[in-house]
């Protein structure tokens, strides 16, 4: 009877360890289809509005979609700028039309016309093709970096949380989340001159050309009055730590010869932790 019962419970081991083998080697390939379900729509919608510059994935279809969805996408781009209601003359005179419209008609006829008229793939890439694929790939990555700044901050307001300490994290990290992406990408593609030059460029253009052009439209639309920046602790701190960041790295990157030592990357990202430690401290207490 106990011979029985130890083979009934053998048997029973060995079908469980079976089942949990089975479990293991499928998890993989079930992981993979799940991943593949979720990214169809990603990639199709990349494909509907980037340009691809290589001939060798050259689609007729996707080609004319590119004609047609890029234009409306950009124009969304502009909203700020240009509202999507703003009329135009366009065909008929003394009759307007709002600009979404003209945009849509436009870039559809020239998308039937691509796919009526082009059925070889180009033997070459065009420059302005690759030109086109950029400026789409980087409005995406500025879409989606908002999208993530709006969430956060609808998840701040719901929290309650000040907002100084808001404009330390969701606003930075939004406005970096972009650079973050391609510079990383930049490097493991091999490219570190590049990344690391991006990572410089990229502050500096925000500084120089989004800050200077926010000043000159806020200045002139009070003008003659003069415009007055809030002074906030928290702006000097930002400095310092600023400072302190970019003289280091003159001072450190020089020193190794124009290399980039592993531990400077620690120093870096703990000099980050302090200024947000700090800034959070300011921004709590402060209010």
């Amino acid at each position: 009877m106990l011979c029985i019962v130890w083979i009934d419970l053998s048997f029973i081991c060995n079908i469980t360890e079976f089942i949990l083998l089975e479990i293991v080697l499928m998890y993989p390939i079930l992981c993979l289809q799940i991943s593949k379900v979720w990214e169809l729509p990603v990639s199709t919608l990349l494909r509907l509005t980037i340009p691809q510059p290589a001939p060798s994935q050259w689609s007729r279809f996707y080609a004319s979609a590119n004609i047609a969805l890029c234009p409306l996408a950009l124009l969304y781009a502009c909203n700020s700028f240009v509202p999507l209601s703003h009329p135009i003359v366009f065909l008929l005179p003394n009759t307007l039309f709002p600009l979404w419209s003209v945009v849509f008609m436009t870039s559809f006829s020239l998308a039937f016309l691509h796919f009526v008229l082009e059925k070889e793939p180009p033997k070459a890439e065009h420059l302005p093709v690759v030109v086109v694929a950029f400026v789409m790939s980087v409005f995406w990555i500025s879409t989606t970096a908002g999208e993530l700044v709006n969430c956060l901050e609808a998840l701040g307001t719901l929290l309650k949380l000040p907002q100084a300490f808001l404009g330390l994290t969701v606003l930075a990290w939004g406005n970096s989340v972009g650079d973050l992406v391609a510079d990383v990408a930049v490097a493991k593609a091999g490219h570190p001159a590049m990344a690391m030059a991006g990572c410089f460029a990229g502050p500096m253009f925000n500084m120089l050309v989004g800050l200077g052009t926010a000043l000159v439209i806020q200045t002139t639309n009070i003008y003659p009055k003069a415009y007055e920046l809030n002074f906030h602790v928290g702006i000097v701190i930002a400095f310092v730590f600023l400072l302190l960041s970019l003289m280091g790295s003159l001072l450190v990157i020089t020193w190794s010869r124009f290399r980039v030592p592993r531990f400077w990357g620690f120093c870096l990202v703990g000099l980050y932790i302090v200024f947000m430690a700090a800034s959070s401290a300011v921004a709590i207490f402060s209010t």
